[in-house]
């Protein structure tokens, strides 16, 4: 009798883990664009000095990367149109700007160290109505780093800048404002952006317990 008991107990204790699901809270497209596939801005074609032969910036294939074309120093921009990825009218749920980047010098520290190189993003929205602008979330390289990945050097870093916001596009335009600037031109060092998205912060594993009977 004990022996049958125990089997029924074990049972009921298999059903009970069988019946745990793990599932995310909820998935999310992301919306991603490399600097390739994006509108140039600002001075990206003719530095101002007179022996300047070639554009400013240059697209790099394959990658769609975007950097200094050879010595040449400065600011060069471009602006990424944000397009709602869903059909079904829903409110995208993106909570983190992802910019992979490069930025030779690191962090910004005292007597104007780190400040030679920068890469900055911005996520801005502007009313269709009235043309007001509003910035939601900021990268900046010479603040900015990802984890412990905050040394100087010419390596592509990844980091993802969190942010809260309920989209709206209905009644606002999205777009993502990338700007490189270099104090110091060399071949060597130069800032650079590979890639820059939108997404849906990565979601806890939920176990959900179902509990399982069994009918006498």
């Amino acid at each position: 009798m004990r022996t049958a008991t125990n089997a029924i107990a074990g049972a009921a204790i298999m059903l009970l883990f069988a019946g745990i699901v793990e599932s995310p809270v909820y998935a999310q497209l992301p919306w991603t664009a490399v600097p390739g596939t994006c509108a140039s801005a600002d001075n990206n074609f003719y530095s101002g000095t007179p022996s300047s032969d070639f554009p400013v910036v240059r697209f790099r294939v394959p990658g769609g990367a975007i950097a200094f074309n050879g010595f040449h120093d400065g600011y060069i921009a471009f602006l990424c149109n944000v397009d709602n990825p869903r059909d079904s009218g829903t409110t995208p749920r993106w909570s983190q700007l992802q910019v992979a980047y490069r930025d030779p010098d690191g962090l910004q520290g005292l007597n104007g160290k780190g400040t030679e190189y920068q890469a900055y993003v911005e996520l801005v929205r502007v009313n269709k109505t009235t043309g007001a602008w509003q910035r939601i979330a900021v990268f900046d390289s010479n603040l900015q780093c990802a984890g412990t990945d905050c040394v100087a050097d010419n390596n592509v870093k990844n980091i993802a800048v969190p942010f809260t916001h309920t989209f709206d596009f209905e009644n606002y335009a999205y777009t993502v404002y990338a700007r490189l600037y270099r104090a110091l031109a060399t071949f060597s060092l130069s800032p650079a952006i590979y890639e820059l998205r939108l997404q849906a912060a990565p979601s806890p594993v939920v176990a959900v317990p179902v509990l399982w009977t069994i009918a006498p």
